[in-house]
């Protein structure tokens, strides 16, 4: 498992995935998921961070239409199949990297980067439940909008748990590099 947890190893190439994963994300909330925003008057499913009712998916579905499926299921899905495992392999990385300079906290550190491949499984899940909701149209089962919704707020909870440590990690990591700097 660490060395799953562990790639990429250098900096470069974390900040290399870090980029390629900044460039996806600015795609879709820009591109993609403007786009059916702007045919739907509301935020796709994958912005809803804290989920849905059945009514809400309800709305959404249909104001969808067939533009709107085709944009969701051709363009929005295959850029968010790519974006969690680089955000996962961004993040995690990122942590474990900071985390070789910080002796007691590696093990937290080691824990959340765990849990940023949680956030990918859970934005995958969603992601494959959007499509069969997507697929469903109006006669989608309330059971699926519900399973779909907590897919959601799984992955906005994990990824914020994920964020929120790696900023406390880059927090660290400039106190402790700073009397260093100043010997130099």
């Amino acid at each position: 498992m660490n060395n799953l947890l562990s790639f990429p190893q250098h900096g470069s190439r974390i900040l290399l995935f870090w980029g390629v994963a900044i460039f996806v994300y600015f795609l879709m909330v820009f591109g993609t998921l403007a786009d059916i925003e702007r045919i739907t008057g509301v935020r796709a499913f994958d912005m809803r961070l804290i989920g849905y009712s059945y009514a809400d998916a309800l709305a959404l579905i249909s104001a969808l239409g067939d533009e709107g499926r085709r944009i969701y299921l051709m363009r929005q899905i295959p850029l968010d199949t790519v974006y969690p495992a680089l955000l996962a392999v961004s993040s995690a990385s990122s942590l474990l990297w900071l985390s070789l300079s910080f002796g007691s906290t590696i093990r937290w550190y080691r824990a959340v980067a765990a849990m940023a491949y949680l956030a990918a499984t859970a934005d995958y899940a969603e992601n494959g439940l959007i499509i069969w909701m997507l697929n469903a149209g109006p006669n989608v089962p309330e059971e699926l909008v519900k399973s779909a919704s907590l897919a959601s707020m799984s992955k906005s909870i994990l990824s914020t748990i994920v964020f929120t440590t790696l900023l406390i990690a880059l927090t660290e990591f400039a106190i402790r590099r700073r009397p260093r700097m100043r010997e130099i």
